[in-house]
């Protein structure tokens, strides 16, 4: 979509060079501002297609299952609508007018055969010929029989602006494929809104570029949701006359290994009796609030190894519900002998008892305590070199323990694991300006344009273009040892009781920093000390990180490593730009782990690496033997 507005402010920097220099700057400025809005709407209008469809599937699911509506809550949004097998639906209102986004209307209808089947603009979405059924099978008429499974050859089709036509596709196959529907998104009646997103002749215009138009919940006996075509459903209430059965926490599908048994916790109200129906060699019962379901033993002649138990209840009013568990049997999981305990960073999970740090004068008692604000030059780690001593411990969990290097310094100059939070998309020269106002202030980027001893990328060194892996927080490594390198001391992971044991794995992903130098070539920006030889990436290049594990606690800087294991960060141009797995546990049981880079000669040059020695990583796993 972005490339849209690329496209679109090209076209206005040309106008502008054609017309000399009589022109009318605000009124450029005001035009490029309307085709940023318009690019942002047309965005916001696909997401909103997208989610609506998940929803309306959500419904019809809830109609062929016969459930009722719990609880109706208006939210800032829309509803959020709770049903009795614990499903909720969320609707959301959308936009007056959508500006002209003129989506196609994706709407549903049932056909003679019960069944709901997916529409687009009136007329049934075909696929292949057929159409594209929008409920879970269920009953006799399923693929699976009786015990058919609910969702099971159901599709969700999903939308997209195609950047290169701004026509409006669909996909039924999750993404694979996509085919146009002739429709242009930028309204074919002008860009003017008048249509809404609801139809080429307004009259949902109101409604945005929502799929539904109203939810009526004035009726105590139902709730009426009305599509923006005018499509109505009738979902009935739960009253105290009706029986209640939810199962709490319910999977989309309960995998039981094959004879064992599971319990489900229901939440119940009001029933005088009960059917169950299970798939063959399943068994299940209901007592005081608890389902209980056996998977049928692998040796049995004849079983179903997956379907649906369908639960109907009765009230002692004679109104009855039908709740449905979809399960699978599966293999028996083999019993670990160890337990994973994960190191996440997160202060929900920190265990240590509270330190400080003194040379900062900080007291640390959450992990996000340990974030430097700025990022370069903070006093956490850019603090006194000579006591800078920054650490941490995952204390009574992991166990694992980080301090910075002593490399004639102990500030980040150094080397060493810094926690951070900071994470924004985006890592090309265009990118880092805005990354510096949002971290340091607007004023700042405007007081120090054209200067790149003060914007340069080193002041994001401590910056991922994802979300952290898990939560807020993560950790950026700083380091490397080569021939030319300073370093002495690389930065390491230590297990603070002493004890060694296996790290099964972590997740790592590059640095903007990072990236940017990769695919930009190194600058020569002030700060900037990684050379200035690497132009870009090539076919051959690579670039890799390496975890070396030792034996003893206190193995010094030239101790030889027991054991090594890599990953690959850059491979000609594949670059990871978001989290990988790294699996450890080749290391075997280690006291503590080092890191360094290793990386494809054209990297190099005689001042060594030439690519800033950064990575995150997160969610770190360490066995604990039972």
């Amino acid at each position: 979509m972005r490339k849209f507005l690329c496209l679109a402010l090209g076209v206005v920097a040309t106008l502008t060079a054609m017309v000399g220099c009589s022109y009318d700057d605000e009124a450029i400025w005001k035009e490029i501002e309307s085709v940023k809005d318009r690019v942002d709407m047309l965005e916001e209008s696909v997401i909103k297609t997208n989610e609506d469809i998940v929803t309306l599937q959500t419904i019809v699911n809830a109609l062929q299952k016969n459930v009722y509506v719990v609880s109706v809550t208006p939210t800032a949004e829309g509803y959020t609508i709770v049903f009795s097998d614990g499903t909720t639906a969320e609707i959301k209102s959308g936009k007056d007018g959508a500006n002209g986004a003129n989506a196609p209307v994706i709407s549903v209808k049932q056909d003679a055969d019960g069944n709901y089947y997916w529409t687009m603009d009136g007329e049934w979405l075909l696929v292949d010929g057929e159409r594209v059924r929008a409920n879970g099978i269920d009953g006799e008429d399923g693929a699976n029989g009786e015990n058919g499974i609910d969702g099971e050859d159901a599709i969700a089709p999903q939308v997209r602006i195609n950047d290169a036509t701004k026509e409006w596709e669909i996909s039924t196959d999750g993404g694979e494929t996509w085919i146009s529907t002739g429709v242009v998104a930028e309204g074919k009646d002008g860009a003017n809104g008048a249509n809404g997103a609801n139809g080429n002749d307004g009259t949902n215009g109101a409604n945005g570029d929502s799929l539904f138009k109203s939810v009526d919940t004035s009726n105590p006996d139902y709730v009426i949701i009305t599509l923006a075509n005018g499509t109505e459903f009738r979902l009935t209430r739960y009253d105290e006359s009706a029986p209640k059965f939810i199962i709490v926490d319910a999977p989309e599908v309960a995998e039981i290994a094959f004879g064992t048994t599971a319990e489900f916790v229901v939440d119940a109200d009001n029933i005088a009796d009960y059917v169950v129906n299970t798939p063959e060699g399943w068994r299940a019962a209901y007592a005081e609030n608890i389902l209980v379901v056996t998977a049928p033993a692998e040796d049995m002649c004849h079983y179903d190894v997956e379907g649906v138990i369908a639960i109907t209840v009765v009230s002692d009013k004679g109104k009855s519900l039908i709740v449905k568990l979809r399960v699978r049997a599966v293999e028996p999981k083999e019993e670990l002998p160890y337990e994973l305990r994960i190191l996440t960073f997160e202060d929900a999970d920190a265990r240590f008892e509270p330190y400080a740090l003194d040379y900062a004068g900080v007291e640390i008692t959450t992990w996000s305590d340990l974030v430097d604000d700025p990022q370069y030059g903070g006093p956490l780690t850019y603090g006194d070199y000579m006591s800078a001593m920054y650490t941490w411990w995952d204390e009574a969990n992991t166990e694992l323990m980080h301090t910075f290097p002593d490399n004639y310094a102990y500030c980040f100059w150094g080397g060493g694991h810094a926690i951070s939070n900071y994470w924004g998309e985006g890592f090309t020269d265009e990118d880092r300006d805005a990354h510096i106002a949002k971290y340091y202030g607007e004023d700042y980027v405007a007081e120090n344009a054209g200067n790149d001893a003060m914007l340069g990328w080193f002041n994001l060194q401590m910056m991922i273009p994802v979300a952290p892996h898990s939560g807020d927080n993560f950790v950026v490594h700083y380091g490397y040892k080569d021939f030319y390198s300073y370093v002495e001391n690389l930065p390491e992971l230590i297990f603070a009781d002493g004890e060694a044991r296996v790290i099964d794995h972590m997740y790592v992903t590059n640095t903007n920093y990072t990236l940017n130098q990769l695919y930009m070539g190194v600058k020569s920006e002030a700060g900037n000390s990684f050379g200035g030889n690497w132009t870009g990436l090539t076919a051959d290049a690579w670039l890799k990180i390496v975890a070396q594990g030792f034996d003893d606690i206190d193995a010094d800087a030239y101790a030889e490593p027991v054991s090594e294991v890599e990953l690959y960060l850059v491979q000609g141009e594949d670059v990871v730009v978001d989290w990988q797995k790294w699996d450890l546990s080749g290391l075997g049981a280690v006291a503590k782990v080092r890191f360094n880079f290793l990386y494809s000669d054209e990297m190099g040059g005689k001042y060594g690496f030439t690519i800033p020695g950064y990575f995150a990583y997160d969610d770190v796993a360490v066995r604990f033997e039972k």
